[in-house]
């Protein structure tokens, strides 16, 4: 396992790298482990290790499990580069995360200087290479080659990217004459549309006049509106008041209509009871009017049989006048002893007249009732 160095630096400004780790792991990856500094608010790309050889460049892209690119300040960072050939010839790494940072690392199994703590003597270090492994002149050599080759890559990339923009400057050069012809030609398109808006801005003008004077007409017509408007709703409300009093005088006659209206039901209803009452006494007074008829009839008939009667007895009372007078005591006998026969008799005639009586009273008594009525 390599031992934390100091912290590598790199060409963007304040960006540093401390690497805690980097060996093989499970003997096929490398793995990267150490922290950023200075990267607050940048983001990687996907990281490549690029493998250093004397005339072999040998790039490897990191796994995407571990999301390599999201670096926070200060924290634990792990990459890891699929790897299987374990060979000796490369001398040296480069781990890339942006186009502005590179980073350089030594291969696992190479010795490095151990951090020292503030006020530590420095320690002694050894180095351990292999017996094929190139001099540190050679060393140094290579990667100023491979500095200087990245450093040309660099001037190469920028100057096609100058390249690239000189044929967008030119582009924009010819895009900019003709804007320029363009302008002219609006500008003298913008002479005629000045010169028609200075025409529109008189005609304008007159037209604001006269719209300010329909304006002021609309004004006093809106006024006058609003008056009408006032006395209309005036009227209004008048009219909803007497409205408001018909509807109660209605309200109020459609009591008083109601209560006619049940009064005169009561008043049907007694006069239906008085013409049955009448027809009534109608067949009352048919009645009564045909008994008094036949009581008539029947006090003639019992004045005649009065009449008779009267005769009869005055014919008796003389018959019995002269039988006192001749028989003498002994007729007084019989006729005392005869009496009661003739009282039987006389009782007998007037229970004959009794019913005639009775009618006669009666005629009496419904004569009195119509008179009544």
């Amino acid at each position: 396992m390599a031992e934390a160095v100091e912290p590598a630096t790199t060409g963007a400004s304040g960006v540093a790298f401390e690497l805690d780790r980097f060996e093989m792991a499970g003997g096929d990856r490398l793995e990267v482990n150490g922290r950023w500094f200075g990267v607050r608010g940048r983001r990687f790309i996907r990281p490549s290790l690029t493998l250093v050889a004397d005339e072999e460049h040998r790039r490897l892209l990191a796994d995407l499990d571990h999301k390599p690119w999201a670096a926070e300040d200060g924290e634990p960072w792990q990459a890891t580069f699929p790897y299987e050939e374990q060979d000796d010839q490369f001398f040296e790494a480069e781990l890339n995360v942006a186009p502005d940072i590179t980073i350089t690392l030594p291969l696992p199994g190479a010795s490095r200087p151990r951090r020292r703590r503030p006020g530590s003597a420095p320690e002694a270090t050894r180095t351990s290479r292999r017996s094929h492994a190139p001099s540190a002149e050679l060393v140094k050599a290579r990667r100023e080659i491979h500095r200087l080759q990245r450093e040309l890559e660099q001037r190469k990339a920028e100057i096609a990217e100058l390249s690239n923009e000189l044929e967008r400057r030119g582009a924009k050069l010819e895009e900019v004459s003709s804007a320029r012809e363009d302008a002219r030609v609006a500008q003298e398109h913008a002479a005629e549309e000045r010169e028609r808006l200075q025409r529109a801005r008189g005609e304008a003008l007159k037209l604001r006049d006269a719209t300010a004077a329909e304006r002021d007409a609309a004004v006093q017509a809106r006024e006058e509106a609003l008056r009408l408007r006032d006395a209309a709703l005036a009227a209004r409300d008048e009219a909803l008041a007497e409205r408001r009093a018909a509807i109660d005088e209605r309200d109020e006659g459609g009591s008083k209509l109601a209560a006619a209206l049940a009064a005169q039901g009561v008043a049907l209803t007694d006069r239906d009871q008085a013409v049955a009452e009448r027809n009534g006494l109608r067949d009352e007074l048919d009645q009564v009017t045909q008994a008094r008829d036949g009581a008539l009839a029947a006090r003639a008939q019992v004045a005649a049989e009065r009449d008779e009667l009267s005769t009869t007895i005055e014919r008796l009372r003389l018959e019995r006048d002269e039988a006192l007078s001749s028989r003498g005591a002994a007729l007084v006998m019989r006729n005392a002893a005869n009496a009661p026969s003739a009282y039987r008799r006389e009782g007998n005639r007037l229970l004959h007249f009794l019913p005639a009586l009775v009618v006669v009273v009666a005629a009496l008594i419904a004569a009195l009732l119509l008179h009544v009525i």
